[in-house]
């Protein structure tokens, strides 16, 4: 009983060894034909090979592998085999106590004051799984996930602005998807949001570049539309996509440039990076962030890896997408492959980081590899924002819908004026 029980959580550590590996580094070579091949390779050297190797040596009855197996290391062989697979072992049973405590005490960010789910109406799409497995498909089940949280440093001016928070489209997977975006779109319409952030993934392939850049168009904050490139955009055509942008009213972020709202002597910037798909790998913070006292910051970036570097350098809050909430989750475990180097730590939700940070990543719209969601519902993020202190005047609160009226933007930065 004792080898067959080894066996497996050698196995099982085998397996998270190589979903460690493929979501940190593999899920982020660019697209191509070769790349199927790097998994497949990956997996065989990582899984396949291995547990094949000491399936086989055991069933030959080589004495090191039974040994190591019944937890009797006498030989030297035997003890050198005896301490890889503990090492394996123990570093999955730790990751699984991580997973474990993860999921049943999962974290809520002192930031949050409130969070409301509920159902959107759009047009449904045509499952794709088999009609037995067609319950576990959500590919177009989408949700509002409204949350009110307080960010750091918020001036009590901007008390209650909204941002609609929209990520991972990828338009134009399949043409019967399009009522479904245009549903989508509708959807955040009727959010009446002061700011729409859009955080990349546009599209999968150039042939729908120019429908995609027509309908990102239609999406249109109170304020403004912010949007940075995803890594779907750089390995199709960001170039394009970006300068068709430019002839909307759409303002791109990911350079680093900066939006920045003025109230009352107060500020709240935001900025972007498209790190690290425009060849920036390690973004500088302290220069994209920076900030004077009394401001607030919102990064918008595709990936919430660069979530907690940016919260250090004073990043009041930061919002990405990218992971798509799994995209394939199973019963009970959850996600099993998150594109991160964390792991399934930001798979989607809110989260803190740095000291008194927040990072949104929305699930997002679309779906890329394999095209379908399976147990891991859409979503858009709608969010209010509340300063750590409001004034209240004459009895009642002073909000930044009641005393924001955009005006022309203005200067290098883009100052918006109110």
């Amino acid at each position: 009983m004792l080898p067959a029980v080894t066996l497996v959580m050698l196995l099982a550590a085998l397996v998270h060894l190589f979903v460690a590996v493929y979501n940190r580094y593999l899920l982020g070579i660019t697209d191509s034909w070769w790349k199927p091949w790097i998994h497949l390779v990956w997996f065989v050297v990582s899984v396949a090979a291995p547990a094949t190797a000491t399936i086989w040596l055991l069933g030959e009855g080589m004495g090191p592998v039974r040994e190591a197996l019944t937890w009797s290391p006498f030989t030297h062989a035997g003890k050198a085999l005896f301490v890889v697979m503990g090492l394996l072992i123990a570093f999955f049973g730790v990751r699984l106590l991580i997973w474990f405590e993860e999921r049943v005490f999962p974290e809520r960010p002192t930031g949050l004051i409130s969070e409301r789910v509920s159902e959107a109406v759009v047009p449904s799409v045509t499952p794709t799984l088999p009609r037995g497995l067609r319950r576990l498909e959500t590919t177009s089940d989408l949700l509002v996930t409204e949350r009110e949280i307080a960010v750091a440093g918020l001036a009590p001016a901007f008390d209650g602005l909204t941002i609609a928070h929209v990520a991972d489209i990828h338009f134009g997977q399949r043409l019967e998807m399009e009522n479904y975006f245009d549903g989508v779109r509708n959807v955040v319409a009727g959010l009446d949001a002061d700011i729409i952030v859009l955080t990349g993934d546009f599209v999968d392939t150039r042939r729908d570049i120019s429908r995609a850049i027509e309908y990102h168009a239609g999406f249109r904050g109170r304020i403004g539309t912010f949007y940075v490139m995803g890594n779907h955009d750089y390995w199709t055509n960001a170039k394009r996509l970006r300068e068709g942008f430019e002839r909307t009213h759409l303002r791109w972020l990911g350079g680093g440039d900066r939006r920045i709202l003025k109230r009352m002597g107060r500020r709240l910037i935001f900025t972007g990076t498209d790190a690290p798909w425009d060849g920036v790998w390690r973004p500088d913070f302290r220069r994209l962030v920076r900030r004077e006292t009394g401001d607030a910051v919102v990064l918008l970036s595709h990936t919430p890896d660069n979530a907690p570097a940016a919260a250090r350098n004073g990043a009041s809050l930061v919002l990405s997408g990218h992971n798509h909430g799994g995209q394939i989750c199973l019963p009970v475990l959850g996600p099993m492959i998150v594109p991160s180097r964390y792991g399934l730590r930001y798979a989607g939700g809110l989260y803190r980081v740095g000291a008194d940070g927040l990072l949104n990543v929305s699930r997002g719209i679309g779906a890329s590899s394999g095209k379908i969601r399976v147990l891991c519902r859409p979503e858009i993020c709608l969010l209010t924002l509340r300063a750590p202190v409001v004034p209240v005047m004459a009895g009642r609160v002073i909000t930044a819908r009641a005393i924001l009226k955009p005006t022309e933007n203005a200067g290098e930065e883009g100052v918006m004026g109110y």
